[in-house]
């Protein structure tokens, strides 16, 4: 598996459940043949492909989208607080 552990997923559903916020560093790659977690980088942000381009704001609502439903949460709950037009992305999920 390239994305989180179990332990990890659980840990962030627990903070949702809990309604703690929390961020993720996301590096996205876009148009790419495989959508989902690619691996994590050295820097410790996590690397996520989308089959979706970037452009008109698709690859951000895409990722929105995709990440909501990885953790369990609102895509709503969830805003890019830096990076909305930047390959990397520091995502926050507050109730």
């Amino acid at each position: 598996m390239n994305g989180p552990s179990e332990q990890e997923l659980v840990s962030w559903q627990k903070k949702i459940s809990n309604g703690l916020s929390w961020s993720i560093t996301i590096k996205a790659v876009v148009n790419c043949p495989r959508q989902g977690w690619q691996g994590q980088l050295a820097d410790g942000s996590w690397k996520v492909g989308l089959k979706e381009p970037a452009s008109d704001n698709r690859a951000n609502e895409a990722l929105l989208k995709w990440l909501a439903n990885e953790v369990g949460c609102r895509t709503q709950d969830l805003k890019i607080i830096s990076g909305q037009t930047s390959r990397r992305k520091i995502i926050r999920l507050a109730k």
